[in-house]
């Protein structure tokens, strides 16, 4: 059955909450509604047939010249080459931060970043991350030819969203940051939404692993003091993409955004956050988790994933050394 998506995105000057009521959700859930017999069933799905490979994902690099930002994106890039990994994801936040850095800063961010993935001796396929995003939060013009998404776009020379396929895995890149005015929100918009459908209906025979820089599904609210801020919250339209992806043959959804490693199983899907290149932003762990990459093994549909401290010490930590 195909799913009618209908999520009318009205953001006008919403905040979070009020998008939640305001952007015609509740259409998406009467649609929704008659489809979700596979998601309401707790059964593993039975492995589909791929071939076995690796792969690195990476995520939350937050590049800076500061915090030997550089030093600790290198040792994440020699982790990589180092291992039996076919090709690399960053699952986004490539910089820090684009967000609020001046028009120089952000260009010279993006420089540093593609330094240290040029020493990759794979192919490296790219998400957008929320602080990838240029200018929002600052004075620059929303004409200038790098203001928002564009130099993400201009640099990695990729559109925000789309797929690749290796070894019989279909792969979708998705772009969750929705961009309104001066403001971003965490969400899959309607147009979106519906490429994403047409994608799986075109490839339901074989199975698809999406890929998000803000999560779909977390415990981060439960890990520790302030792990229930905002900052840290899903996509907003989780509850109603979700079921979209239940119905068809995805195996796993990669995130990151939170810089935890953490690994969500529901309905025979599992939700995989990978951590950060960054730690917690360059001074140490986050909730107890190191800087590192994650490696993903597909094995006859099957998924396992491996987390790699990359051994960076922070500026706080040298010190104290």
């Amino acid at each position: 059955m195909v799913y009618a998506i209908t999520l009318a995105v009205r953001m006008g000057g919403m905040n979070r909450r009020s998008f939640l009521r305001g952007s015609g959700l509740a259409a998406a859930a009467c649609a929704l509604g008659g489809v979700q017999g596979r998601g309401q069933s707790s059964e593993a799905r039975p492995p589909m047939s791929t071939g076995s490979f690796t792969f690195a994902f990476f995520t939350d690099v937050h590049i800076e010249p500061e915090m030997d930002a550089p030093q600790g994106t290198a040792l994440a890039m020699e982790t990589i080459n180092a291992s039996d990994a076919e090709f690399a994801i960053c699952g986004g936040d490539h910089v820090f931060d684009a967000l609020k850095a001046h028009k120089e800063r952000i260009i010279e961010q993006y420089q540093l970043y593609a330094e240290a993935e040029n020493t990759l001796r794979m192919p490296v396929w790219h998400v957008l991350g929320n602080h990838d995003a240029a200018g929002l939060e600052t004075g620059m013009s929303s004409h200038d030819a790098i203001f928002g998404k564009a130099m993400f776009q201009k640099v990695f020379n990729t559109p925000t969203y789309y797929t690749f396929q290796h070894k019989g895995v279909n792969f979708i890149v998705l772009d969750s940051i929705l961009i309104k005015g001066r403001d971003w929100f965490p969400a899959i918009d309607i147009n979106q939404a519906a490429w994403l459908e047409r994608v799986l209906q075109a490839t339901v025979a074989m199975p698809s692993i999406v890929i998000s820089h803000v999560p779909w599904a977390t415990s981060m609210a439960t890990y520790g003091t302030g792990s229930n801020s905002k900052v840290y919250e899903p996509i907003v339209n989780s509850d109603y993409m979700i079921p979209m992806l239940e119905h068809y043959n995805v195996i796993a959804l990669l995130q990151g955004h939170t810089h935890i490693v953490e690994s969500v199983h529901r309905h025979g899907m599992q939700y995989l956050t990978g951590g950060a290149v960054c730690g917690n932003w360059w001074k140490g762990s986050q909730y107890g988790d190191r800087e590192g990459v994650t490696f993903v093994t597909v094995d006859n549909g099957s998924v396992t994933t491996r987390y790699v401290p990359t051994g960076f010490l922070s500026v706080e930590q040298s010190s104290q050394g």
